[in-house]
């Protein structure tokens, strides 16, 4: 799902919030509703989008072209793209700071709505939606699709991300399990209850969180976990950006990881 190169078009801002809503430890924060859903839907399905995509999937092939990204983009390219939305808008959950903490909150928050796309080129994106006031926009666009492709599995549970080690994660039935291979080192095969999981996230992030040492220093670390089934520690390697998780929420924490793991181009 993940190609070699990811890009993003447009930076995303850690001060946009997240929804967190406290719970008993294995809810999650509340996400859109199916009115939001819908009018995401209609926005991610506008000419403005479609011509966003269209803008985006030239500027990747100038980018692996090697050429300058900030070139003017001509009509006949855009439409030669002919960019389609590939199923349903989706909500991204995240891991939620409080849990971290070790309040009685959710164990992820919503973060974005989120949508694949394909160019005619056979080029692959996934769109971001945030609401904005009353409506909703399109926040972002990046290569690949694990946004879109892992929500869809969540086979009745609920699926979210640990973006700081970029983890998929399906929560169902009291027990964390992993979607993708950086998840099933974090948890096992066979996953976790969520009380041990909060212990694996405390371990790795409660010294980073608002406040700490950590975030005074103003440090960017590295953390790749071994396995976290029993001990909850991790590993030394510096693949990575861990910013610190705080008050402006998972979406912060995102950014992050789309900084560190993809180059971005113009809108």
């Amino acid at each position: 799902m993940r190609t070699s190169a990811k890009l993003a078009a447009g930076a995303v801002t850690a001060g946009l919030g997240v929804t967190m809503v406290a719970g008993t430890g294995t809810a999650l924060a509340d996400g859109p509703s199916p009115a939001d859903t819908a009018a995401a839907a209609k926005v991610a399905a506008s000419p403005a989008a479609r011509e966003r995509l269209a803008t985006f999937f030239v500027h990747l092939d100038q980018h692996q072209r090697g050429d300058l990204t900030d070139q003017a983009v001509s009509k006949a390219a855009k439409a030669a793209k002919a960019p389609a939305l590939d199923g349903a808008v989706r909500p991204v959950y995240t891991l939620n700071p409080a849990f971290v903490q070790g309040r009685d909150a959710s164990v992820a928050a919503f973060a974005y709505l989120a949508v694949g796309a394909h160019s005619a080129t056979g080029q692959h994106a996934t769109m971001w939606l945030v609401k904005q006031g009353t409506g909703w926009k399109v926040m972002n666009v990046i290569s690949g699709t694990d946004e879109a492709a892992y929500p869809a599995r969540a086979g009745g549970g609920t699926v979210f991300t640990e973006p700081q080690i970029n983890a998929w994660y399906r929560l169902k039935d009291g027990r964390v399990t992993g979607l993708n291979s950086t998840a099933t080192t974090s948890v096992g095969k066979r996953g976790v209850a969520v009380a041990a999981y909060r212990n694996l996230v405390r371990a790795r992030y409660a010294d980073k969180l608002p406040g700490s040492s950590y975030q005074r220093s103003g440090r960017l670390g590295g953390y790749t976990p071994r396995t976290g089934v029993g001990t909850g520690s991790g590993g030394g390697g510096t693949t990575l950006l861990l910013p610190a998780l705080g008050a402006c929420g998972a979406l912060a924490a995102t950014a992050g990881i789309v900084a560190a793991r993809r180059g971005r181009v113009p809108r």
